[in-house]
């Protein structure tokens, strides 16, 4: 049993694929498995997996079955003691496994850490930040924690964060299991987007700390367009127009379902920040993309599933809600 499982999901990955891989195999810090399901790729993704690798054995979907179910079902193959959710389009520096090891074994209390991770563009390394980890502001918008800033040697130091982003997470199994429901650790119902938010939320509410590990690096390909961490309401606004209808829908909804869930019902309105935000956010697709108002008939439809989530989550809180507040910015 190897102390590392890389869980990998792909779809339609092909122009990253082999450097992803490449870069898991040059690893100095061998005890590791590699487990990859595909979300039923139409592109040429096995087909370079097959070539370059034939000996990788690879759980085939027929569709896209998300995200969030995918990891859980390499999550729930791994008997390793920690936990890699790797994205196709990540490259790996050679000693990145060996630092997050070393670091996860001298904290033992840390469910999750993250490397520090640049962007890479069209295949070129850069030293903008992509993301060290999340933070969560007073009204629950939750961002990447310095993206779009050039690294001058500021964030050298390891420090305790909100959250781990789901770009290249690296979680304790033991800290997981803790917060399994119905045999998730992702939730399903998201899909995908927002799923790693919700997660790191539960991680926080049971207990388990999370941090940044700048000595451990990796690479993220983003396009030039790629937001920054502190932006204006309407530069937000409008980099949405160069996003996906899917991925809008996807954050829009899901967003919806974390802040449902997250809440004791006693302090929903003691965030008025929260609500004036979503006001917002509501008007602006009322006349800018009405097709995410389904989200909310979504919403409605899964409301008794998330409210059932929300009672055992503040079930299991092992930390005062202060403790969570804290971390608002």
């Amino acid at each position: 049993m190897s102390r590392v499982s890389i869980n990998l999901v792909t779809w339609n990955g092909g122009r990253y694929i082999e450097d992803c891989l490449r870069s898991v195999f040059n690893q100095s810090y061998k005890d590791f498995s590699l487990i990859i399901i595909d979300n039923g790729s139409t592109d040429n993704t096995l087909e370079l997996i097959n070539e370059r690798y034939p000996h990788l054995p690879i759980v085939k979907q027929k569709n896209n079955i998300g995200f969030a179910r995918a990891h859980n079902l390499a999550i729930h193959w791994s008997k390793s003691e920690y936990v890699v959710c790797l994205n196709q389009d990540i490259v790996l520096e050679p000693d990145f496994l060996l630092k997050m090891v070393e670091f996860m074994d001298a904290h033992p209390l840390a469910g999750s850490a993250t490397g520090k991770i640049y962007r890479l563009q069209e295949g070129e390394k850069t030293k903008y930040i992509d993301s060290l980890g999340l933070n969560i502001y007073q009204n629950f918008q939750v961002v990447d924690r310095e993206t779009g800033a050039m690294d001058e040697g500021q964030f050298d130091s390891s420090e305790e964060i909100f959250g781990i982003s789901g770009a290249l997470p690296m979680y304790r199994k033991k800290a997981l299991e803790e917060i399994v429901y119905q045999n998730q650790y992702f939730d399903e119902d998201f899909f995908s987007y927002k799923e790693d938010v919700d997660l790191a939320f539960r991680l926080r509410l049971s207990g388990w700390t999370a941090y940044c590990v700048p000595q451990a690096i990796v690479y993220h390909e983003r396009g030039v367009g790629a937001a920054k961490e502190r932006m204006k309401s309407r530069d937000i606004w409008r980099g949405r127009r160069y996003r996906s209808k899917f991925a809008n829908y996807y954050s829009y909804r899901n967003h919806l379902f974390f802040l449902y869930k997250s809440f004791p019902k006693a302090k929903w309105f003691v965030y008025v920040r929260i609500v004036w935000y979503e006001l917002i956010k509501l008007f602006y697709c009322l006349f800018f993309e009405t097709r995410n108002l389904r989200a909310w008939s979504e919403f409605f439809h899964y409301r008794g599933k998330l409210k059932a989530k929300r009672i055992l989550n503040i079930k299991n809180m092992k930390v005062s809600w202060e403790d969570i507040t804290k971390w608002l910015k």
